[in-house]
């Protein structure tokens, strides 16, 4: 029986091939067989012609192949000219276009221990904040941050809390830890952050976290919102949307699928 796969073009076959190499790290005949609905003889004559231009290598004793030496050239090649803000500034305008509201790329910075409002994308509302793009913030306030924050290791984050001071938005101390990482347990399960005045006084911030090639979270996006414009059911649209939109603009950067959003961070 002729499987699904079988009616792909010449082109997409090899498109599926490559990114089932390039998510699983390895597979057989066999499993690509199973997972992309294509006969074992296709799979075998489309490694072939891969591995002739060394976007695959065959491992012989396993019996398996993996990405080859030019996968990785070409890949180093788009992630060294790759601008994040780039990339993230057409979802911004998909949020913004949706909800009107402002949408922000935050991206966080480890080795200072911070984040930044890296892009943004303005409503056409009168009534908006104004955002300082490229100005360190702490990631322990705010839906942007905390929405990064929870999916960082759980050493990071002890490191993050001990260096942060209070609420930009209200000067509020930061919860108990434990309270704070049950708060940040939440965000994990839900995939997105919802905080009130944290960074600025009088918005509701709702924000998902973005993640890089490595699975690794690289930042946020999000909107801002004037509390008096926004209700409860309100939130949890708006949570929708960003939440899709982060995880589309995950995808575009490299990340794996599932979106990472949907799983809890290492502990």
């Amino acid at each position: 029986m002729t499987g699904k796969g079988e009616t792909l073009g010449t082109v997409q076959r090899v498109v599926e091939i490559l990114r089932h190499l390039a998510e699983h790290g390895e597979t057989t005949i066999k499993d690509l067989s199973a997972a992309l609905g294509l006969v074992p003889s296709t799979c075998h004559r489309m490694l072939d012609l891969l591995a002739r231009e060394g976007l695959v290598d065959r491992n012989a004793a396993r019996r398996s192949y993996v990405v080859g030496p030019e996968f990785f050239r070409l890949a180093s090649l788009v992630h060294t000219h790759l601008d994040v803000r780039s990339v993230a500034r057409p979802f911004l305008q998909q949020v913004v276009d949706a909800c009107n509201e402002t949408c922000v790329l935050s991206l966080y910075q480890p080795a200072e221990g911070h984040m930044v409002f890296a892009e943004k994308c303005d409503s056409s509302q009168l009534l908006r904040y104004q955002l300082t793009l490229n100005t360190a913030l702490p990631v322990a306030w705010g839906a942007s941050g905390r929405s990064i924050m929870a999916f960082l290791p759980e050493e990071e984050r002890k490191r993050l809390y001990k260096a942060t001071g209070t609420a930009p938005g209200t000067g509020q101390k930061l919860a108990p830890a434990a309270e704070l990482e049950e708060e940040l347990a939440g965000v994990r399960k839900r995939g997105y952050a919802i905080t009130h005045g944290q960074k600025i006084a009088g918005a509701v911030g709702i924000s998902a976290p973005v993640f890089g090639a490595g699975g690794t979270v690289i930042g946020s996006l999000g909107v801002t919102v004037p509390e008096q414009r926004i209700a409860e059911a309100d939130e949890v649209e708006l949570a929708d949307l960003v939440r899709r939109h982060a995880n589309a603009l995950s995808r575009a950067l490299g990340a794996p699928e599932p979106p990472l959003s949907q799983k809890a961070a290492s502990a």
